[in-house]
């Protein structure tokens, strides 16, 4: 009797562990489901025209959610003002580069051009223009906040770890009476067109592994249960003999 009473703490924590794994495969069917609706809401955006800057910077001040609409702007980049936020280029260190669009009815706005590779961060490495642009993007909010495990931002070093969109506003140097835009604008990437910055496809750039993680939460979960089961029936064996 002994002995069949000592499995029972292998086994309450076996059933505390398959629990707390099942629990994180169901968290990651619930980010599924919300990534999937997210990618459907972007998808359905990007099937409309454009709007003007002005438009959506009104429809913002008005309380609308402008989060993954397209947006038509035209301006000069300001380069000497242009943010390095590290990222990934081709599974090597490289930077999005951030560059302020200034437009004709002086509005300034963040535009994610997109990547560069580690080596090209200096900007006398790439070939720019000071005429005027026009961009077609796709609006981000990046309203996320830093993540645990982020580092701090170094704005005078210009090296950004994470979206911070009141702080790398407050570190460009910008005309007075200019209005700066609350969100950032990611360019749309045109198919054929190459050079650097190398726009990303906005919905590319959000990862979807949700299904695959929780396959792996109840897989180990599954795993778990096999093993209990097989110690309590060995356990059980020992003590009837």
């Amino acid at each position: 009797m002994s002995k069949r009473r000592s499995i029972w703490p292998i086994i309450i924590a076996s059933a505390l562990g398959i629990a707390i794994l099942c629990g994180l495969g169901a968290w990651q069917l619930q980010r599924l489901a919300h990534k999937q609706a997210l990618l459907t809401e972007i998808d359905r955006r990007n099937m409309a025209d454009p709007i003007d800057l002005s438009e959506a910077i009104r429809l913002y001040e008005s309380g609308e959610n402008v989060e993954f609409m397209k947006v038509s702007a035209s301006g000069r980049f300001l380069h000497e003002n242009e943010k390095h936020l590290m990222a990934v280029f081709d599974g090597n260190p490289g930077w999005e580069v951030v560059t302020p669009l200034l437009t004709a009815n002086d509005i300034l706005v963040l535009v994610d051009r997109g990547l560069v590779p580690g080596a090209m961060r200096d900007r006398a490495t790439r070939t720019e223009t000071n005429s005027e642009v026009e961009v077609t993007s796709i609006i981000r909010g990046h309203s996320e906040g830093r993540g645990p495990f982020s580092p701090d931002n170094d704005a005078k070093a210009n090296m950004w770890f994470w979206w911070d969109v009141p702080a790398m506003l407050e570190s460009t140097t910008m005309p007075q009476a200019v209005k700066p835009a609350p969100f950032v604008l990611h360019v749309i990437p045109v198919a054929g067109e190459g050079g650097f910055p190398r726009p990303v496809a906005l919905r590319a750039a959000l990862r979807n592994n949700h299904l695959q993680y929780a396959i792996t939460w109840f897989a180990l979960a599954v795993v778990l249960a096999v093993m209990a089961g097989l110690f309590a029936y060995g356990e059980m064996r020992k003590s009837g003999a």
